[in-house]
């Protein structure tokens, strides 16, 4: 049986970053994004069945669902890695922290966030950079995203940018104190410092790291390109912002006034 830690943030803020500096540590298995949380949230149909309700007392099939789940999670990794720790990345567990932290009081849950100015220029470097790739859905979503202004609410309107940010905001008012956010910023800037608190926040030795070459350790299926790609450079650079050259001035400031909340994290 492994000790399992968590990966959940927003996108575009250096989460592959992260899970490839903690997978330099001998000890530690970093996911590229996983389905452990997919399984957890599927099995949460066991609720909606005939079997559940036939159960005399629900809570007995509460108790089952979170027995089953504690064992699954964390025997999920046995034949996979030899490494005694894993962190597990995938965005959907900071929309289910809730149910993490009943499964699991202790759980570390790293959070991954940046400026949210930061991941809209990102997305929008993304697009400019692959003009071939259909972002709309909908006759309504063509029309939307001619302008940066358009695909900027776009993107804030929907998955994964917008629905990220959500989920990061009831995070905080409700689980600040469990969770660790890593700013993007912070850890392109100064990566051992900031992987000093990582360390200590999952209550594990310091680790020396060499920030000038970072092994891809993670092997990830590009399901999410242009915007997900998850390929890193192997020397760590401080992240430069350049949002009101990618968005403009204006929209830049409009950004920020609204989720000026999200650096304080």
């Amino acid at each position: 049986m492994k000790t399992v830690h968590y990966t959940s943030g927003l996108p575009r803020s250096c989460s592959t970053l992260l899970q490839n500096l903690l997978a330099q540590n001998p000890l530690v298995h970093a996911t590229a994004t996983s389905g452990v949380h997919e399984v957890m949230y599927l099995s949460k149909a066991f609720f909606k069945t005939e079997e559940f309700r036939s159960i005399p007392n629900p809570t007995d099939g509460e108790k089952l669902f979170t027995d089953f789940m504690r064992a699954g999670i964390s025997n999920a990794f046995d034949s996979l890695t030899d490494r005694f720790i894993v962190v597990d990345k995938c965005r959907s567990w900071i929309g289910s922290a809730g149910l993490l932290f009943k499964l699991f009081p202790e759980a570390k849950l790293l959070v991954p966030v940046r400026d949210i100015r930061g991941v809209l220029s990102s997305m929008e470097k993304k697009f400019q950079q692959h003009p071939e790739f259909q972002l709309e859905m909908s006759q309504q979503d063509t029309v939307r995203i001619q302008t940066v202004e358009g695909r900027c609410g776009f993107w804030l309107d929907t998955a994964p940018v917008g629905l990220a940010i959500q989920r990061i905001h009831e995070l905080a008012r409700l689980h600040k104190d469990k969770v660790l956010f890593v700013h993007a910023e912070n850890l392109a800037s100064d990566p051992q410092g900031t992987m000093d608190k990582v360390w200590k926040y999952l209550g594990m030795e310091a680790f020396q790291h060499d920030p000038s070459n970072v092994a891809q350790y993670t092997k990830e299926h590009e399901l999410g390109w242009p915007y997900g790609e998850h390929i890193i450079r192997s020397e760590v650079k401080p992240l430069k912002p350049d949002f009101n050259d990618t968005l403009g001035r204006q929209l830049s400031e409009t950004i920020n006034q609204k989720f000026n909340w999200v650096p304080n994290l």
